[in-house]
């Protein structure tokens, strides 16, 4: 994320002094009640000793999905974190350490086993804990990991990405919505029905051309209508004042009627070449999204089932969702491939509109202007072969990162 350096690099230096300012635990206490004993002191050495140090790389890869380097800095940024908050229960740094690798290690494969949860040092009821107290620290640092373009220059620079890749201007990321499955009440079952055919929430979110998550928000049962979650979101209320200037995000068809939504060219609506060459660079861009949710089920099996759901409290299943998204940026940021051969997120099919419902169709002269600027003179070759060029030197990086 290119853009956002400039927040990456103040949360590492907020990081490191607050690592400065820690003090070094110290392995022998002396007791001020004469009746307690002190512990062993090999047992206190053996509690102070970093888990990072004890597993091997290939462990904790296996474990954790992530490398040393990454573990480190997820560790010490949710020590900072919990550090600030003073309302947030506290521990000393090995119990934090601890509690953050069951919380990621339940991320990774969707449960916590006892070995696992022995090996650091946690019974049953702390290692539930740990999963909750974790996730939230790291709902909390979404705003620091997960950042939409707010300036003139970041949004250019992410919308320049787009139009290389596909020659279409003005895109600030790909909309869409991650599907979890959820088992809900009997009575709720018919509002999370999604139209994947199982029961779900939906998180919507936006991300840039290069898979990282700008945007997310909005946890709703799965049944709930995208051009609904997307109208109520915050995202789209910025879109409204004009926060992020005359752009687009880019979406299905179902959203062939949302405001600030550059959505494919109904089939019934194509009168020209150039409608349709933008169609086949739409498709080739909304791929994408496909990759990114495949990305983040591939690395989070959690993401896969989360169990329980109900109307009124889905907040402890949205808290772990955009968990695991702040995971996922981070992961991009330092590069980590995925655990497993990806599965691409099966989409469903975009449904054609009815030929009534083209009445009031959002911002069509605007997109018609743009498509036929665009995609209307079809001569430039050597444009069109810079296109092609750079589409392929883009899949190959893709490829190269998730071998």
């Amino acid at each position: 994320m290119a853009y956002a350096g400039a927040v990456w690099l103040a949360v590492q230096e907020d990081l490191y002094r607050g690592v400065c300012r820690e003090q070094t635990p110290k392995v022998l206490t002396s007791s001020r009640n004469n009746n307690t004993k002190p512990r062993d002191t090999h047992q206190l050495r053996r509690e102070s000793v970093s888990r990072l140090e004890i597993f091997d790389d290939y462990f904790l890869s296996q474990c954790f999905h992530f490398p040393r380097q990454c573990l480190t800095f997820i560790v010490d940024c949710i020590k900072a974190r919990m550090r600030k908050d003073v309302f947030r229960p506290n521990g000393d740094a090995t119990s934090v350490e601890a509690m953050t690798l069951a919380a990621l290690y339940y991320y990774a494969h969707g449960f916590l086993s006892r070995k696992i949860a022995d090996a650091l040092g946690l019974d049953h009821a702390s290692a539930s804990d740990a999963i909750n107290t974790v996730s939230k620290v790291l709902e909390d640092m979404s705003a620091d990991f997960i950042t939409f373009p707010r300036t003139y220059d970041d949004r250019m620079g992410v919308a320049q990405g787009f139009k290389c890749i596909s020659g279409i201007p003005n895109v600030v990321g790909v909309l869409g919505w991650l599907h979890v499955q959820v088992n809900p009440t009997s009575n709720e079952a018919n509002l999370f029905l999604n139209t994947r055919g199982y029961h779900s929430v939906m998180v919507q979110i936006i991300s840039d051309i290069d898979g990282n998550l700008l945007s997310v928000e909005q946890c709703r049962p799965g049944g709930t209508k995208e051009q609904e979650v997307w109208e109520s979101s915050n995202i789209y209320q910025e879109f409204n004042r004009l926060q992020h200037g005359q752009t687009w995000v880019l979406g299905g068809k179902s959203l062939c009627k949302a405001k600030h939504v550059l959505s494919p060219v109904e089939s019934s609506r194509i009168k020209t070449n150039a409608a349709r060459r933008f169609n086949t660079a739409h498709s080739e861009v909304w791929k994408s999204i496909q990759h990114i949710l495949g990305c983040l089920k591939t690395r989070f099996r959690c993401l896969h089932t989360l169990g329980a759901a109900r109307i009124g409290n889905l907040k402890p299943v949205a808290r772990i969702v955009t968990a695991c998204c702040v995971l996922h940026n981070i992961s991009k940021k330092f590069s980590v491939p995925l655990p497993r051969n990806l599965v691409l997120e099966h989409l469903p099919p975009d449904l054609e509109m009815r030929q009534e419902e083209h009445e009031n169709f959002v911002d069509t002269e605007a997109v018609e202007d743009m498509i036929e600027m665009c995609f209307g003179n079809s001569g430039d070759e050597e444009e069109q072969k810079e296109i092609r060029n750079i589409k392929e030197r883009h899949k190959q990086n893709s490829a190269k990162q998730f071998v």
